[in-house]
């Protein structure tokens, strides 16, 4: 019981040490998307889309909230409205869970569909791992 209480203890100290990573900015995923997160007050994340044209999605949004036990930690829901083909788009909810491991990255997953492209139907759906890197400013 005291070896468990010595844990604990440990780890909650660790996890004060651990300094908070600020997620606001434009990140990138490795499939070139590119997202803009901004902190909105308190524990809140907004997370959308930046449109792009070539992009396979018309429309991201996500509300997150940081996790009680871990400063860096994000999860939440919202939705993606996809190209499925020429002129069709379909709409499907998505849950995110990230950790902002660095200034630079972040790492989680997210709901990845795969959508009959007539009917809009989830013919899948699965959690699938994603890493995003934060897009560096123009250099002076």
């Amino acid at each position: 019981m005291k070896t468990i209480l010595l844990l604990l203890v440990g780890l909650m100290s660790f996890q004060e040490g651990i300094p908070k990573n600020d997620p606001t900015g434009v990140w990138v995923s490795e499939a070139g998307t590119q997202f803009e997160l901004k902190l909105t007050g308190g524990a809140d994340l907004a997370v959308r889309l930046i449109p792009d044209p070539k992009s396979r999605y018309a429309n991201y949004e996500v509300r997150l909230n940081v996790t009680p036990d871990e400063k860096n930690t994000y999860v939440g829901t919202g939705f993606f409205v996809a190209k499925v083909k020429e002129g069709k788009q379909c709409r499907f909810d998505t849950t995110w869970k990230i950790i902002v491991v660095q200034k630079e990255t972040i790492v989680g997953d997210s709901t990845n569909i795969v959508p009959d492209a007539e009917t809009c139907a989830v013919k899948e759906r699965t959690q699938t791992t994603m890493k995003l890197t934060k897009k560096s400013g123009p250099k002076i």
